[in-house]
């Protein structure tokens, strides 16, 4: 434990003034539809607020299954509803790997969870970094060049946080080719998709899933409905893996929350529901990508999410976390230093651009007043 550190996301955030610019937190501020609340509560009419079976309720878990509709994993027993995405992460890791055997490559940027977790198990792990001089795109030949003989789990993010880099399907063809050419046992995938919803290009991202059958899949509605403290999360994998996962789910949480299980119910159930925010997304997007033009800041085109990978200037590209500290005490912006999620990413910033739209103007403005004058 004393080897987790704590959440330089949140540092950073608990360091903002009133008046601040928050472009750190990765949260949306869309309001979510009130309709799914409003159903939820009559069914706490009818039924009061009773705990679900360990997994979730079935109806749930089918939804949840169907709407992704991953071969072989269609069904209820392919799925296990958690306290949010994190949770699904720390269950798949928790119930598929062995502590004393099993190392885990997880592709770099990333997520600062994913590390925290394997360390929080015990659990071996090494990087495989993407490349910032092509600004992060995601390949497979580096994460097949860097698995080890104990390589038993690659995790993965698309669309990617921090970057907003969308894994191309011709990649994770490759990726799945490689893996499964491998001998000795099976190399699990652990995909992180709560960004699934939230695309920029013609068409929805490729999954993993659909192309490997070892793929163990993590969604959410907190990014897609702007419904982050409901902590609604899923894991889907095949049965006995989900079969293990609930043994944990059910001695950790004993069942997710109900009332949040029926908000969710009532998402799948909407048609469009879960793609309602996009083309708000997609607006403030176009906002983001003129703004940097107009300050000349260079960042990575976001293909998903909400968020810019925003390289530094030379003269601060050496220590993103002091460029981040600088920019809150100076200019009064939060951001969160690339540094968070890995070495790789030394001498950028990631930013959120789901504030409104002259908000994110007045914050990018400021960040563009900082690296002139640094």
């Amino acid at each position: 434990m004393e080897r987790i550190t704590p959440s330089l996301i949140r540092a950073l955030h608990a360091r903002k003034r009133p008046g601040d610019i928050d472009l750190g937190l990765g949260e949306p501020v869309l309001r979510p539809d009130m309709g799914l609340f409003e159903a939820a509560l009559e069914r706490v009419r009818l039924h009061g607020a009773p705990y679900s079976p360990n997994g979730g309720f079935t109806e749930l878990r089918d939804a949840i299954a169907l709407h992704h509709g991953f071969p072989g994993r269609t069904a209820a027993a392919n799925v296990c509803t958690t306290v949010g995405s994190e949770e699904a992460l720390f269950l798949a890791i928790k119930t598929t790997l062995d502590p004393a055997r099993d190392e885990v490559l997880i592709v770099e940027p990333c997520y600062l969870a994913y590390p925290k977790l394997c360390i929080l198990e015990g659990i071996r792990h090494r990087t495989a970094a993407l490349s910032p001089d092509d600004g992060f795109a995601p390949r497979a030949a580096p994460v097949l060049e860097a698995l080890g003989p104990g390589t038993r789990m690659v995790i993965l993010n698309s669309p990617c946080n921090p970057t907003a880099r969308v894994w191309p399907e011709a990649e994770l063809r490759a990726l799945a080719a490689g893996l499964t050419a491998r001998p000795g046992p099976p190399v699990y995938v652990l995909i992180d998709e709560v960004y699934r919803e939230l695309y920029y290009g013609p068409e929805p991202p490729a999954s993993m899933a659909m192309l490997y059958p070892h793929t163990l899949t993590v969604g959410s509605l907190s990014k897609s409905n702007a419904l982050t403290g409901m902590r609604s999360g899923w894991l889907i994998a095949d049965a006995p893996v989900i079969a293990n996962a609930i043994k944990v789910h059910g001695l950790v949480n004993t069942a997710s929350s109900t009332f949040s299980q029926w908000v969710a119910m009532e998402a799948f159930a909407r048609p469009g529901s879960l793609a309602a925010h996009r083309p708000l997304y997609a607006e403030r997007r176009r906002a983001l990508l003129a703004l940097a033009e107009r300050h000349g800041i260079r960042l990575v085109p976001p293909e998903g999410a909400f968020y810019a990978f925003i390289r530094l200037p030379p003269h601060l590209a050496a220590d993103s976390m002091a460029a981040a500290e600088r920019l809150l005490d100076e200019h009064r912006v939060v951001a969160v230093p690339g540094t968070a999620f890995g070495p790789s990413a030394e001498g950028w910033l990631r930013i959120s651009w789901v504030p409104e739209e002259a908000t994110l103007a007045e914050g990018m403005a400021r960040m563009a007043a900082f690296f002139a004058s640094a």
